[in-house]
C-alpha cells in the first residue's frame, strides 16, 4: 500500500497531455438541443465556478463518492429573440457517467442517476445577457464502486488514468428531448488525504 501511495504522488506530477488540454478549457463539452435552444456543458469544477480539467478519486476513501460540479447553459438559437419563454427552459431528468481507461483494462460503470433540476433559457452570446446557467453536483464514481471490481478486490495498478464522459438527458417545456455531454480526466489514486465531496 505504501508503494502504491508513493507511485500515486509521483505520477500526479505527470498529468497526461489530454488532461492539460482539458484543463485549459475546463473540460470537454458537447451540446444538443431542440429546435429553439442549445444545451451545453460549460465547465467542470470542484469548488464554485473555477474550471478544472481533472479530478482525483481516492480509493482509500471508499465510503465517499467522487463528485464534481458541472455548469450547464441553455442558449436560445434565434438571435432575434430577446425574451426567453419558460417553454424553452430545460429540465434535466438523468445523467450517465462512462469511464474510459487509458490502459485498456476493464472499465467501471457506466453509472446512471435520476435527477431533477432546471436550466433556464437565456439569450444568445453577444446580446443582452439573461441568466441561463445551472451548477449542480454530479457523482462520477459511487462509493460502492470503489469497493467492487474492477476498482476494488482486487485493485488495479495505481495511479490509474481515465476519462469520465457525462451525458445529461432532459426535456424542454415544449416536450422536446435534449442532451449534452462533457468530458473530464479522472485519476484513480490511493492516498492518506481523505477525499471530500465537491462544493457547488
Amino acid at each position: 500500500m505504501n508503494a502504491d501511495r508513493v507511485r500515486s504522488r509521483a505520477a500526479l506530477a505527470l498529468v497526461p497531455a489530454v488532461a492539460l488540454l482539458l484543463a485549459a478549457c475546463g473540460g470537454g463539452s458537447g451540446h444538443g438541443g431542440s429546435g429553439f435552444t442549445f444545451l451545453n456543458v460549460d465547465l467542470f469544477s470542484v469548488s464554485g465556478g473555477t474550471p478544472v480539467g481533472a479530478v482525483n478519486s481516492n480509493l482509500d476513501t471508499s465510503n465517499v463518492s467522487t463528485t464534481v460540479c458541472v455548469t450547464l447553459s441553455n442558449n436560445l438559437k434565434n438571435p432575434t429573440v430577446t425574451t426567453p419563454s419558460p417553454l424553452d427552459n430545460v429540465t434535466i431528468t438523468s445523467y450517465t457517467v462512462s469511464i474510459n481507461r487509458f490502459d485498456g483494462g476493464p472499465e467501471p460503470g457506466p453509472f446512471s442517476f435520476n435527477t431533477a433540476f432546471t436550466v433556464p433559457a437565456g439569450t444568445p452570446s453577444g446580446t443582452t445577457s439573461t441568466p441561463n446557467t445551472a451548477r449542480i453536483p454530479v457523482v462520477l464514481v459511487p462509493a460502492q464502486a470503489k469497493r467492487e471490481p474492477p476498482l476494488g478486490n482486487p485493485r488495479p495498478q495505481l495511479p490509474l488514468s481515465t476519462t469520465a464522459d457525462v451525458v445529461f438527458q432532459g426535456r424542454t417545456g415544449r416536450g422536446d428531448k435534449v442532451s449534452a455531454q462533457g468530458t473530464i480526466n479522472l485519476n484513480f489514486i490511493a492516498d492518506d488525504t481523505a477525499e471530500t465531496p465537491a462544493t457547488c
